[in-house]
């Protein structure tokens, strides 16, 4: 058994050690500690209006007075190399947003994004794809899961679509469920009614190997491609108990009113953003560290763009 001298001896060496270590790290050799503007905005002829959200990136090495939360007196413009806007900020979203009848983008032009918050300015620019595709075929079924107290109703979907020929092609598909049916309104039995609402309800892609909801035609141009299988659930049969026997039961009744396929066409840059975000969500322990893609110079975040084809079924 070593002596205790000794022992302690080996600790105050270790400690000591450790101290000369971390004091001899030139300052340059670490992170970058700056604070960076954050850029969000996704462009498509489509939409109703054009989003931006700016927010800045929080350092994890160094003190700073950097939050998470939006900045909302940056100067915002966007520019498709004649005309230019500049996008106000929107307290009740706490985004920059402005209608499409104020800027209207349009299939295969270039638009350029700035941000400046007066002491830090980012850019990036990106250009609307000029072609669309839309759901060829489609298959729509109705899946019921009993779990011993109630049965839960999953509305199913799954599409076809036709590769864009000769380009390469970057697709993310989505599903809207558009749904009337019964809820309850009060908040006591003497206030206590129904009424019939309607909602929009997204589809959830199951994930498998090679399809997904974001696809590319790598390997793969002109051929028909299929989406996974998505899925969104009916509102359920609620039981509300007042108490002294005030007992009620609300049965949604739902009735689908249309479910529409879209079936977007994306830049790479929308592509490889979304992907990489996908992709640095794996909960597989073993698998590698995935950086998220950055197209904002001077700063971080995604400016892109995308064009959608719909298909709508209505029963």
């Amino acid at each position: 058994m070593k002596p205790l001298h000794l022992i302690i001896l080996f600790f105050l060496i270790t400690i000591f050690g450790c101290d000369s270590l971390v004091n001899n790290v030139s300052p340059e050799n670490l992170p970058d500690i700056q604070s960076k503007l954050v850029v969000q905005s996704f462009i498509s002829p489509q939409s109703s209006q054009i989003l931006v959200s700016v927010t800045e990136s929080v350092p994890l090495f160094g003190e700073s007075t950097a939050t998470s939360d939006p900045i909302k007196n940056a100067v915002v413009k966007i520019s498709d190399g004649i005309n230019e806007v500049t996008i106000p900020y929107e307290s009740t979203s706490n985004l920059y947003s402005i209608a499409k009848e104020k800027f209207a983008v349009v299939a295969g032009k270039t638009y350029t994004l700035t941000v400046s918050d007066g002491k830090r300015s980012v850019n990036a620019t990106c250009k609307v794809p000029v072609k669309q595709t839309a759901a060829k075929s489609y298959v729509i079924d109705t899946v019921y899961t009993n779990n011993g107290f109630d049965i839960d109703t999953t509305i199913t979907v799954k599409m076809t679509w036709q590769d864009i020929p000769v380009d390469t092609n970057y697709y993310r598909v989505k599903a809207y469920l558009d749904l009337e049916y019964n809820v309850s309104e009060g908040t006591s039995a003497t206030t206590f009614k129904e009424k019939r609402i309607t909602g929009r309800f997204n589809f959830r892609w199951d994930n498998t190997i090679g399809r997904n909801d974001y696809q590319s035609d790598a390997n793969l141009d002109g051929t028909i491609f299929s989406s996974a299988i998505g899925r969104t659930t009916l509102p359920k049969t609620q039981v509300y108990d007042y108490g002294f026997g005030n007992r009620f039961t609300v049965y949604p009744n739902s009735k689908i009113l249309a479910i529409t396929f879209e079936v977007e066409n994306t830049d790479a840059a929308y592509f490889k953003y979304h992907r990489s975000l996908e992709l640095s969500g794996n909960e597989n322990p073993f698998t590698e560290p995935t950086l998220i893609y950055n197209n904002i110079n001077g700063g971080l975040g995604c400016f892109a763009a995308f064009n959608t084809g719909s298909l709508v079924y209505k029963p």
